[in-house]
């Protein structure tokens, strides 16, 4: 109460860096826990492809015949799963609701532990008629009746039985779905599966207990080689528990991931708790002259220097419990916007015995760590110095505090430019050209009669109003996920088998999306093309083909001539290159549909769109989306973590301005009777404004020198996992640096120009 500005200087400041801390650590406890709960986590795989584009790219998906494979020849595998996502149509009545979900293999429930509120694991997707749904569909189509039994229509004619009802799936599962239907029901209506050289699915294996995965892996390397000859694809095994966290490959090794995110917030967490603490060993060994006297009459009385190291132990230790409870305070207030930002449901748990034991270790960590130089300092004073009115020798705590302030704005100067970057980066991404047109571009799926009757539908939606253009294709043109093997050119050795991106698409998709034609046409009405293709760029370098329009390829729709080559667009996450590409002419297997409406004429567009889908299918809801926002959604995981990375940077720094002014207000106080000499003597308000600020502004220049490097390491590292990405300028360093000795100067500025202004006469009349 006695010294109420650095009393709350240093418990705000605990407080602000604690609760950063405990949001991040929950964060972070979150993301690490994710798919850890399986019972049988350290048997589960997923099955990765490091596949051959002419140069190495490493998926997820997998051809599905390896199921049957792994099954005859690796005894060391107990259960296999393959798995393929969907979003299909429920028809509880006239009108259909769109549920998500796995068309899978009955092996799936017997490794995950994805446990049945009712039916029996073993027997609930034995048969192609059954199916599993979740508590929410259970409630949402059979209310409080028992589902067990009775019949769903799906996709309009398909009709199952429900085998089995999910217990809630935990939300830290990176598999979530609504229902299960036997993988054989899929198959049957796509035939194509059956080939070894589509890529199309993903694949889960359980391993023996006592089987190596090392061991399995090296048998795996050329499973494919002899069921695919010339195939130089290969196959491994991933710990199904690294898969959400490190879910990135490089040249067919793991690099990166979630995983990076979560070191990035763990270093800022420290950063940010850091930054609070040394605010605490600056103030306290600041106002180190004025406890000199107590400590030695503490001495004198009898008070060992462990007494003493205890007592100020125990005052860092009690300021920090208050520091501890204002930020669960601070953090139960916040947790309502973190989740909704994260998109998590975090809570704290006090229940939770961790937890709490968590929360004492940061406690006492936070005390030692913020009391350990001044209790060490403070007891080191000599009681007959300090009684006979010596100056304390201070000189090495003034180089501490010095140093501690290069540390602290150093911390805060790499937050700044990393902060810079990120933002740069999604801005980057935002505004990417991507080598097609994604604004304003209206996405709807052809389902039911739409689908059906494709052909008439978009020719009808071309002339409606407000739509400029209309075509179809298989995939997001941003989001090719299928390769395939098959493609055969001319001059290809008989031992090489490349995998390519394709798609299939309807007409008028190049000028609809308006890719660039760097050689040839698009597919035309006017043309047999039902067998030719289009490729991009890059596969036009993978065949080595210098002149390719007209050349005779063989791919998915058999034989035919490349009709025109495209420039190259990106497919993928920019987190990947562009990979070679083929565009099969298939509209009828095109379900996508894209227009492109009139300039200004958006609603008109979509008011049509809904009308014409009604009108051909009522019974399916009408739902839309836009180009550009489902690209976007693609990131809003980086999105999310620039808006954090923002939040805690300016918490730290807010924190290491408390501590400046808490210096700069000693510093001021410290040096009041020669201010008021200086003052009478003729110093102006400027001079000694100047004065009081340049030391600081030393010190925050030191941390820029050594901030810079740091900062250029760190983030050149984390700018690795994008394929394509901005590149780290010269202004980014600068703008920290003059944002760094703005905020001092802010800080400072307000103590010394009110120290400058002080009367002299009242600081000097006891002299």
């Amino acid at each position: 109460m006695k010294n109420k500005i650095f009393s709350f200087i240093n418990i705000v400041g605990l407080s602000l860096g604690l609760a950063c801390a405990i949001l991040i650590g929950l964060w972070v406890n979150d993301e690490i826990q994710f798919d850890k709960f399986h019972t049988n986590d350290s048997q589960l795989y997923r099955v990765m492809a490091n596949l051959n584009w002419g140069s190495e790219r490493t998926g997820d998906n997998i051809p599905a015949p390896l199921n049957e494979a792994m099954k005859k020849d690796f005894p060391e595998i107990q259960y296999v799963s393959t798995v393929s996502a969907d979003e299909i149509l429920f028809f509880p009545g006239p009108k259909a609701h769109k549920e998500k979900g796995y068309y899978t293999t009955p092996d799936f429930l017997k490794m995950f532990s994805f446990p049945l509120e009712k039916g029996d694991v073993n027997a609930a997707l034995s048969s192609k008629k059954n199916i599993v749904i979740s508590q929410r569909l259970a409630e949402k189509y059979f209310g409080n009746e028992d589902p067990i039994g009775k019949t769903i229509t799906v996709n309009q004619s398909d009709v199952f039985q429900v085998s089995g009802v999910l217990k809630k799936i935990p939300t830290n599962s990176s598999l979530q779905f609504d229902w299960l239907i036997p993988f054989d029901v899929y198959v049957d209506k796509n035939q194509w599966l059956k080939t070894w050289g589509n890529y199309s699915v993903y694949m889960y294996v359980m391993l023996a207990p006592q089987a190596s995965a090392r061991k399995v892996n090296e048998k795996l390397l050329h499973v494919l080689t002899k069921y695919n000859s010339g195939t130089k694809d290969e196959i491994f095994l991933q710990p199904f528990g690294d898969k959400y966290l490190y879910g990135d490959f490089k040249a067919g090794k793991q690099e990166g991931g979630r995983i990076v995110y979560v070191r990035l917030f763990s270093i800022i967490a420290a950063f940010v708790l850091i930054i609070a603490c040394i605010n605490f060993m600056n103030l306290t060994t600041a106002r180190s002259v004025k406890r000199a006297k107590e400590v030695g009459i503490r001495k004198v009385v009898g008070a060992e220097r462990r007494m003493i190291i205890a007592q100020f132990f125990g005052e860092a230790l009690l300021l920090t419990i208050c520091a501890v409870c204002l930020a669960l305070i601070i953090v139960e207030l916040l947790m309502p916007a973190f989740n909704q930002l994260t998109q998590k449901q975090l809570d704290i748990n006090f229940s939770n015995a961790g937890f709490i034991l968590a929360i004492l270790a940061i406690t006492i960590f936070t005390g030692i760590l913020a009391g350990s130089y001044p209790a060490l300092f403070l007891s080191s004073f000599r009681p007959v110095a300090v009684l006979k009115s010596v100056s304390v020798k201070t000189q090495g705590a003034s180089t501490l505090r010095k140093g501690l302030v290069i540390f602290q704005f150093s911390l805060s100067i790499i937050l700044i430019i990393g902060t810079i970057i990120i933002y740069n980066q999604i801005n980057f991404i935002r505004n990417r050209n991507l080598g097609l047109d994604k604004n304003n571009m209206i996405v709807m799926l052809a389902e039911g009669n739409v689908f059906t009757h494709l052909n008439t539908f978009e020719d009808e939606l071309s002339r409606a109003k407000g739509v400029a253009n209309v075509t179809t294709a298989g995939d997001n043109p941003l989001s090719i996920d299928g390769t395939s093997a098959d493609l055969k050119w001319p001059g290809k050795r008989p031992d090489e088998v490349a995998s390519v991106s394709a798609t299939f698409v309807g007409y008028n998709f190049l000028k609809t999306m308006n890719i660039p034609l760097i050689a040839g046409r698009d597919f035309s009405k006017d043309m047999a093309d039902s067998s030719n293709y289009v490729i991009n760029e890059s596969a036009a370098r993978l065949m080595n083909l210098k002149n390719p329009v007209g050349q005779q390829i063989e791919f998915w729709s058999g034989k035919g001539t490349i009709v025109g080559v495209t420039r190259d667009f990106h497919l993928h996450s920019l987190h990947q290159p562009i990979t070679p590409l083929v565009l099969c002419l298939q509209p009828l297997n095109s379900y996508v549909i894209f227009v492109k409406p009139e300039q200004g004429k958006t609603q008109e567009a979509i008011a049509s769109l809904n009308k014409l889908q009604h009108a051909y299918d009522a019974s399916y809801p009408f739902e839309y989306h836009f180009l550009d926002e489902m690209y976007e959604e693609k990131y809003k995981g980086e999105m999310m973590i620039g808006k954090l990375v923002n939040a805690f940077a300016l918490m730290a720094i807010i924190i290491s301005c408390l501590g400046l002014f808490g210096l700069a207000t000693y510093m001021a106080e410290q040096r009041i009777k020669e201010i008021g000499i200086r003052k009478v003597l003729g110093a102006s308000v400027t001079n000694i404004t100047g004065l009081l600020t340049l030391d600081f502004l030393k010190l925050v220049f030191i941390a820029a020198l050594i901030a810079f490097p740091v900062a250029w390491f760190g983030m050149s590292k984390w700018l690795e996992n994008y394929a394509y990405h901005v590149n780290i300028a010269w202004w980014v360093f600068a703008l920290a640096g003059a944002l760094a000795i703005i905020i001092a100067l802010f800080t400072i500025g307000y103590q010394a120009i009110r120290a400058a202004l002080t009367n002299p006469v009242k600081n000097l009349r006891t002299e």
